[in-house]
Protein backbone atom coordinates (compact mmCIF):
# COMPACT_ATOMS: atom_id res chain seq x y z
CA UNK A 1 0.00 0.00 0.00
CA UNK A 2 1.24 3.45 -0.82
CA UNK A 3 0.82 6.82 0.82
CA UNK A 4 1.62 9.14 -2.06
CA UNK A 5 -1.02 8.47 -4.70
CA UNK A 6 -3.89 10.02 -6.61
CA UNK A 7 -7.04 9.45 -4.56
CA UNK A 8 -9.29 9.82 -7.60
CA UNK A 9 -7.65 6.72 -9.13
CA UNK A 10 -6.27 4.56 -6.32
CA UNK A 11 -8.59 4.99 -3.34
CA UNK A 12 -11.69 3.04 -2.36
CA UNK A 13 -13.12 4.61 0.82
CA UNK A 14 -14.96 1.39 1.74
CA UNK A 15 -11.57 -0.20 2.46
CA UNK A 16 -10.97 2.40 5.17
CA UNK A 17 -14.55 2.27 6.51
CA UNK A 18 -14.27 -1.38 7.51
CA UNK A 19 -11.12 -0.61 9.52
CA UNK A 20 -12.54 2.50 11.19
CA UNK A 21 -10.18 4.83 9.33
CA UNK A 22 -12.56 6.57 6.95
CA UNK A 23 -12.21 10.01 8.60
CA UNK A 24 -8.44 9.62 8.67
CA UNK A 25 -8.39 8.69 4.97
CA UNK A 26 -10.63 11.63 4.05
CA UNK A 27 -8.33 14.00 5.95
CA UNK A 28 -5.31 12.55 4.14
CA UNK A 29 -6.73 12.72 0.64
CA UNK A 30 -8.52 16.07 1.05
CA UNK A 31 -6.06 18.03 3.20
CA UNK A 32 -2.79 16.08 3.01
CA UNK A 33 -2.81 15.29 6.75
CA UNK A 34 -2.06 11.70 7.76
CA UNK A 35 -2.64 10.16 11.16
CA UNK A 36 -0.11 7.72 12.60
CA UNK A 37 -2.89 5.08 12.71
CA UNK A 38 -3.63 5.47 9.01
CA UNK A 39 0.05 5.35 8.08
CA UNK A 40 0.48 2.16 10.11
CA UNK A 41 -2.53 0.67 8.30
CA UNK A 42 -1.20 1.70 4.86
CA UNK A 43 2.17 0.16 5.66
CA UNK A 44 0.61 -3.08 6.97
CA UNK A 45 1.70 -2.23 10.55
CA UNK A 46 5.28 -2.97 9.54
CA UNK A 47 8.19 -0.54 10.05
CA UNK A 48 5.85 2.44 10.56
CA UNK A 49 8.34 4.47 12.60
CA UNK A 50 11.08 3.76 10.08
CA UNK A 51 8.94 4.98 7.16
CA UNK A 52 7.80 8.07 9.06
CA UNK A 53 11.42 8.92 9.85
CA UNK A 54 12.46 8.25 6.23
CA UNK A 55 9.72 10.47 4.81
CA UNK A 56 10.59 13.26 7.26
CA UNK A 57 14.31 13.07 6.42
CA UNK A 58 13.51 13.10 2.68
CA UNK A 59 11.25 16.12 3.27
CA UNK A 60 8.22 14.24 1.98
CA UNK A 61 6.38 14.72 5.28
CA UNK A 62 6.51 16.95 8.33
CA UNK A 63 5.02 16.80 11.79
CA UNK A 64 1.74 18.65 12.04
CA UNK A 65 0.02 17.96 15.39
CA UNK A 66 -0.21 15.11 17.88
CA UNK A 67 0.40 11.98 15.81
CA UNK A 68 -0.51 13.77 12.56
CA UNK A 69 1.74 14.55 9.62
CA UNK A 70 1.49 16.89 6.65
CA UNK A 71 2.27 15.30 3.27
CA UNK A 72 2.60 18.27 0.88
CA UNK A 73 2.49 16.15 -2.29
CA UNK A 74 -1.13 15.30 -1.47
CA UNK A 75 -2.21 18.94 -1.23
CA UNK A 76 -4.35 19.96 -4.14
CA UNK A 77 -4.20 23.48 -5.50
CA UNK A 78 -7.67 24.94 -5.34
CA UNK A 79 -8.78 28.25 -6.79
CA UNK A 80 -10.16 30.63 -4.24
CA UNK A 81 -8.55 28.92 -1.24
CA UNK A 82 -8.54 31.13 1.81
CA UNK A 83 -6.46 30.42 4.91
CA UNK A 84 -8.67 30.76 7.97
CA UNK A 85 -6.48 30.27 11.02
CA UNK A 86 -2.99 28.98 10.19
CA UNK A 87 -0.69 29.50 7.29
CA UNK A 88 2.74 28.23 6.38
CA UNK A 89 4.85 29.57 3.52
CA UNK A 90 7.93 27.65 2.44
CA UNK A 91 10.28 29.52 0.14
CA UNK A 92 12.85 27.34 -1.67
CA UNK A 93 14.05 30.12 -3.96
CA UNK A 94 17.30 30.86 -2.11
CA UNK A 95 19.69 28.10 -3.30
CA UNK A 96 18.19 25.39 -1.13
CA UNK A 97 17.42 23.00 -3.96
CA UNK A 98 19.97 21.97 -6.60
CA UNK A 99 19.67 23.34 -10.12
CA UNK A 100 18.27 21.02 -12.76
Amino acid sequence: RKVIRDSSIHVNMEDYESDGLRKDAQLLFHKGIASRDLLAYLWNYDQTEFFIDLMKRAMLMSGCQDDQFLIPSLLKEKKGMVAIDKMCVIDFSATFLPHG
